[in-house]
C-alpha cells in the first residue's frame, strides 16, 4: 500500500512548489531565520495540499487514464488501490497542509483553500476548455508566489508574479504537447481539450510564453533594483528559456516538461549559474 501512495502522491511534481520559495529569496528575506522556517513550512504545506489534488485527479480520472500509455498503470486506474482507500488519503494529506497552514498565517489557509477550489473546478469541468485549461496550471504557479509571499508577509513585484504566470504557461503548453506526442490518436479520448490543439497551436503559445516570460524578467531586474547587477542574470534566464524551447520543439516521445529539464545538462547548468548569480548580486549589494 505504501508504494502505491507514494506513486499516488506524485513526488516527482513536488519540485513545483519551489515557486512557494520565490518570494524568499528576491525579498533577500533568505537572511532571516525565521522567514526560512515560515517559508519552508508553507512549501511543505502546499506539497501536502498538491498531493492531495494529485489523488482527487487520479480518482475523477481513472477511467482516461486507462487510455494513457503511462497514466493507465497509476494504482486508482490500474485498480491496485480502491477508490474509498484513495478518498481517505486525499483526506489526510489535505488536513496536513490545511492545519499548519494557520500557524503560519491565516491568508495561507485562504491561498491553499484557492487552490483547491481552482484544481476542483479544473477537474470537473475547466480541463475539457481549451486554452483556459492551461491558463489554470498557469494561475496554479501564481498561487503557489503568493502563498509564498504571505507566509513571510513581504512584498512580492507584480513583475515577478507575471513572469510567474508566463513561464508556467509556457510549461503548460508544453505538457499538452507532450501529451499529443504521446498519445497521437488517442489522445482527445484521454482529455477533451487536445482536440483543439494543434502542434502549431501550441508551439505558438510556447513562443508567446517565452516572449512574455524575457519581457516581464528583464523589466523586473530593471524596475526592481537601484543597480543594474541584476540585469546580468538576463543572460541565463534567456539561454534557458531558449534551450527550453529547442528541446520541446523537437520532443517526439511524447516526455514531460519536468523530465526534459531535468535531464538536460546545458539548461541545468543555465538554472545553476542563474541561482548563482543572483548569491554574488545580493552579496554585492
Amino acid at each position: 500500500m505504501l508504494k502505491e501512495l507514494i506513486i499516488l502522491i506524485r513526488p516527482k511534481q513536488w519540485v513545483k512548489n519551489l515557486f512557494v520559495l520565490v518570494p524568499l529569496i528576491f525579498s533577500k528575506a533568505f537572511m532571516n531565520s525565521d522567514s526560512v522556517l515560515k517559508a519552508l513550512s508553507a512549501a511543505l504545506c502546499f506539497i501536502a495540499v498538491s498531493s492531495s489534488v494529485y489523488i482527487l485527479n487520479d480518482i475523477i480520472d481513472y477511467k482516461r487514464d486507462r487510455h494513457h500509455d503511462k497514466k493507465k498503470t497509476r494504482p486508482i486506474a490500474s485498480g491496485r488501490m480502491d477508490k474509498r482507500s484513495a478518498v481517505g488519503f486525499m483526506l489526510v494529506f489535505m488536513a496536513a497542509g490545511l492545519i499548519p497552514a494557520y500557524f503560519i498565517h491565516p491568508y495561507v489557509v485562504l491561498c491553499l483553500i484557492a487552490y483547491i477550489v481552482l484544481n476542483i473546478l479544473y477537474s470537473v469541468a475547466l480541463k475539457k476548455i481549451a486554452i483556459l485549461d492551461i491558463m489554470i496550471i498557469a494561475i496554479g504557479f501564481v498561487l503557489r508566489v503568493i502563498t509564498g509571499a504571505v507566509g513571510i508577509q513581504v512584498y512580492i513585484s507584480s513583475w515577478v508574479l507575471l513572469c510567474a504566470f508566463f513561464i508556467s504557461l509556457c510549461i503548460g503548453a508544453g505538457k499538452r504537447k507532450s501529451e499529443k506526442a504521446a498519445l497521437m490518436e488517442n489522445s482527445t479520448l484521454h482529455r477533451k481539450a487536445l482536440e483543439n490543439y494543434t502542434d502549431q497551436f501550441l508551439n505558438g503559445v510556447i513562443e508567446i510564453s517565452v516572449t512574455g516570460t524575457a519581457i516581464t524578467y528583464s523589466l523586473y531586474t530593471i524596475l526592481e533594483y537601484e543597480t543594474q547587477l541584476p540585469m546580468i542574470t538576463i543572460l541565463f534566464v534567456f539561454f534557458g528559456l531558449l534551450r527550453y524551447m529547442q528541446l520541446i520543439f523537437e520532443e517526439k516521445e511524447g516526455r514531460l516538461p519536468e523530465e526534459i529539464i531535468l535531464s538536460d545538462k546545458p539548461l541545468l547548468l543555465s538554472i545553476f549559474l542563474f541561482g548563482a548569480a543572483w548569491i554574488l548580486i545580493f552579496l554585492a549589494i
